[in-house]
């Protein structure tokens, strides 16, 4: 897919004759260091011709137009650097950057009623959005500058690409949220086979202390068995000795449990 159209569109301010408005003559010097690529001069232009101004649109279009060429320059920068901190950092600065346009075009757009210069407004407010990371409003942007030049093709290129870039973060969010529920459901199947292994452990227990206790019992009733049976060898014992008229000490017969 070929690269976003962006396009940075500018109110041209030609014929401007010496009875024009003092706004104009600075805004047009903001337009001419604009092109030179001198960003600042331009910003510090805009801003003066609104201070005189502040509802004179094509200054505060052209405003949020140094904040784009801005983005821009700063994306620039990734060719020179690999390490991907410093990338990041780089994009943040850029989309910060974008988002400050996109504020500016947003101002413009309030005041705007021309057609054309809606369609302006919106086209570049929607390529302010979509480098700023904001999809969902770069194509509601791009939707307005449609609606009021449905010719537009670069709007419309950008459109598709703002709604095929949104469908490319849905899926991701989707895979994401699976990837996440199988984990829960991993980590829910290992605490449920967790608790069963201590179920059945205790169980193990239960019944290795039943056994025991069995065991016990068992020997326990053994035991008396034998005491009876002592007894009644020693019964029959003093019954043979009486006989013969011999007396002996009676076994002692311990019970030590």
């Amino acid at each position: 897919m070929k690269k976003i159209a962006v396009i940075l569109i500018l109110f041209s301010l030609l014929g401007i004759d010496a009875h024009a408005q003092r706004e104009k003559i600075i805004t047009k010097k903001g337009n001419d260091a604009l092109a030179v690529g001198d960003i600042e001069a331009a910003r510090e232009a805009y801003t003066k011709a609104l201070e005189i101004n502040p509802d004179f649109t094509e200054a505060q279009f052209n405003l949020g137009n140094t904040y784009q060429v801005e983005s821009r320059k700063i994306l620039e920068q990734l060719t020179d650097v690999s390490d991907q901190e410093q990338q990041k950092k780089i994009y943040q600065q850029a989309q910060e950057a974008s988002k400050k346009a996109a504020t500016e075009f947003e101002k413009a757009a309030k005041v705007v009623d021309d057609p054309d210069k809606v369609n302006k407004v919106q086209y570049n407010m929607g390529n302010a959005h979509l480098m700023g990371g904001e999809v969902d409003k770069g194509i509601e942007a791009y939707k307005e500058a449609l609606r009021n030049d449905p010719a537009d093709e670069d709007a419309r290129y950008n459109l598709a690409y703002a709604q095929f870039l949104k469908k490319k973060q849905e899926q991701q969010q989707q895979d994401q949220q699976q990837q996440d529920q199988q984990k829960d459901d991993k980590q829910e199947n290992q605490d449920q086979k967790n608790q069963d292994q201590k179920k059945d452990d205790q169980q193990k227990d239960d019944q290795q202390q039943q056994q025991e206790q069995k065991k016990d019992e068992l020997s326990k009733e053994d035991a008396e068995k034998m005491l009876e049976a002592l007894a009644k060898q020693e019964k029959d014992l003093q019954d043979k000795l009486n006989k013969k008229k011999v007396k002996v000490q009676p076994i002692k017969i311990e019970k030590d449990w």
